[in-house]
């Protein structure tokens, strides 16, 4: 009788996802809390862009040295230091005397969470089989909404509870240092080295794996080789205009309810939930609808097109309605449509894993993560400025989120998926003359 298959890996992504569960419920206090924390501080709205923008530069900026981290000394080590030092900053950020030291904390937190995202990807690599990977990479991204849902309810809560924003940084920041100490000891690097894992789930794991096999078996790919790709580029593009859809709406939905909608502390905190919780909806279903196409074709150009082709189509329609509302009911089921199709974009951190080789997934998916970084920075500012000159009004900011929404469609439908992200260029040796 064959043995029964170990399930090691649901506990390495188990834990992993309560990490990006916390991350996002890190990042929503500053959102959540900024209607209050400009009263405090005396901020205007554009500088609130740049409170909300500061985040994203140093995460953009440490993309790359984090991806490098991951792929030399692995996801396990690295994440441990990166949630440690996030939590360090987010209580930092809680005991804030102005503005300054506010973006401090921020920078700091950008910098640390930078390899997060990428270690995602660079486990589903090694951990899961390429059938799988799908789910795998939006289960994890799914805890970016399911974080920011729930976030606005506990920093709501917190903040009720306490009578002031600042505790709410102080106490998601301690939780996350305590959780990241939890990853280290369970995660491994590797599935070879954690001792629970069996022969029969190592053999699940180490499946076939169609697309990166050839690239696998030759020379890896250069630089100038990704460089050369319009694979590569199309990704690039469409992660930026996804995240630049995404991050819009994460950093100014709690301010639009609250200041243009008029909601209260405790609407604010389930208005954000219903938001974001349809964003894990969307997760789930493109997951399950990913791997369910790929495994009733050999044309993953088809399936995967498909899936991001409803997810862009989808997330530009709902913004554009969103000018158009008035009432809190009509904007709420708009920016949560909009959410949900814009989380189809999950499937991305698949990408890397199906579409590159596994020694390069951590720094292929952290090049990635810099179209998010980029995406991340811009957003809020551009917004920020467009409310500012329209003494309040979102339309202008909104139209600017659907352009966004346009770039990740159009990139979307320019990756191949039939084929490796980039080859290894072999140069032909010079003809000598006699």
């Amino acid at each position: 009788m064959p043995a029964t298959r170990s399930r090691v890996r649901l506990g390495v992504f188990g834990i992993l996802w309560v990490l990006v569960l916390l991350n996002f419920v890190d990042r929503s206090a500053l959102s959540i809390s900024l209607p209050f924390i400009s009263e405090d501080f005396e901020l205007s709205p554009a500088v609130n862009g740049w409170v909300l923008g500061s985040f994203f530069w140093t995460y953009l900026l440490f993309q790359i040295p984090g991806g490098w981290l991951l792929d030399r000394i692995g996801a396990r080590k690295v994440v441990l230091w990166a949630a440690g030092l996030w939590g360090l900053f987010q209580v930092l950020g809680g005991i804030a005397t102005g503005g300054i030291m506010l973006v401090a904390s921020r920078l700091g937190m950008g910098a640390s969470e930078a390899p997060v995202y990428p270690a995602g990807s660079k486990l589903n690599s090694k951990w899961l089989p390429s059938k799988e990977r799908a789910r795998g990479a939006t289960f994890i991204d799914a805890a970016s909404p399911f974080g920011s849902a729930v976030g606005g309810l506990i920093i709501t809560g917190l903040i009720g509870l306490s009578g002031s924003w600042r505790w709410s940084f102080v106490i998601t920041g301690v939780i996350t240092v305590l959780v990241s100490v939890l990853y280290y000891v369970y995660v491994r690097d590797d599935p070879e080295k954690h001792p629970k894992t069996n022969q029969a789930e190592l053999d699940y794991i180490h499946g076939d794996d169609p697309v990166t096999q050839e690239t696998e078996q030759g020379a890896l790919p250069a630089v100038s080789d990704y460089a050369r790709s319009s694979s590569f580029w199309a990704m690039w593009l469409g992660r930026l205009g996804w995240a630049t859809v995404w991050w819009g709406i994460i950093s100014w939905s709690p301010s639009y309810l609250s200041n243009a909608l008029h909601f209260d502390l405790a609407g604010l905190g389930w208005g954000t939930f219903f938001i974001y919780g349809m964003g894990v909806l969307g997760q789930v279903v493109s997951g399950f609808a990913t791997d369910r196409l790929r495994a009733r074709t050999t044309n993953y150009n088809r399936a995967m097109k498909l899936v991001l082709a409803v997810s862009g189509v989808g997330t530009v329609a709902s913004i554009l309605v969103l000018p158009t509302v008035s009432t809190g009911y009509a904007a709420l089921v708009a920016l949560a449509l909009a959410v949900f199709f814009n989380q189809f974009g999950g499937v991305y951190w698949a990408i890397p894993s199906w579409l590159s080789p596994r020694s390069q997934v951590g720094r292929v998916g952290s090049v990635m993560n810099v179209a998010s970084s980029l995406g991340g920075a811009i957003a809020p500012v551009v917004m920020g400025y467009a409310i500012g000159a329209s003494g309040g009004g979102y339309a202008g900011a909104f139209l600017f989120l659907a352009i966004a929404g346009v770039v990740y469609l159009a990139g979307s439908m320019f990756i191949d998926f039939n084929r490796p992200l980039a080859t290894r260029r072999v140069l032909e040796p010079a003809v000598q003359g006699r």
